[in-house]
């Protein structure tokens, strides 16, 4: 009698899982037009500026960046909570409906490609500031800083947990296999 009810709690738990369907990741908005602000109190350690007189020139051309960023956020926190609401709300319907799925991408473009331009020419006019007074070894680590706060914007993929380690040795380069060492 134990057994059959053992049993028959994994088979509900295993079909209880099995059916669950992959949640829709949260849209955000102000991710996809590239609106972030820089913490100026960690840039100069990080980009290992050691001058006063520098680190005061970065953080005030960083403090400048930020508020047109803040008044650009500002004028369109409108725009943006509504294409949220919009994807957020529709969310597995974009992938059921081809016709919803092309308005909501145009949508989507309309709304985010000025903004995001706009972010990018004062971007541009920070990087030409920080350019003037940044030697060349600060300034490469400036833009490397700014990629990867960028990267940190993008979506995180679902990670497929049923291909861990599939390749195992034998997909690495030079591993056991035919891309191994010949005699």
């Amino acid at each position: 009698m134990k057994k059959a009810l053992l049993f028959l709690a994994l088979f509900t738990a295993y079909f209880s899982f099995a059916q669950q369907e992959m949640e829709f990741p949260k849209y955000n908005a102000k991710n996809s037009a590239n609106i972030f602000y820089y913490n100026f109190a960690e840039v100069p350690p990080k980009i290992k500026v050691k001058d006063d007189e520098t680190k005061n020139k970065t953080i005030k051309v960083l403090r400048q960046y930020n508020d047109k960023i803040k008044k650009i956020s500002f004028l369109n926190s409108a725009k943006l909570q509504q294409l949220e609401l919009t994807i957020n709300s529709l969310g597995k319907q974009l992938y059921s409906n081809r016709d919803l799925a092309e308005k909501v991408g145009k949508q989507v473009r309309e709304t985010i490609r000025p903004i995001r331009d706009s972010i990018d020419v004062h971007e541009k006019v920070l990087n030409d500031a920080l350019k003037s007074f940044l030697n060349k070894k600060q300034f490469k680590k400036w833009t490397k800083y700014q990629k990867a706060q960028k990267r940190e914007l993008l979506p995180k993929a679902p990670k497929n947990q049923n291909n861990n380690g599939s390749q195992g040795m034998m997909g690495r380069r030079n591993g056991p296999g035919m891309g191994g060492r010949r005699y």
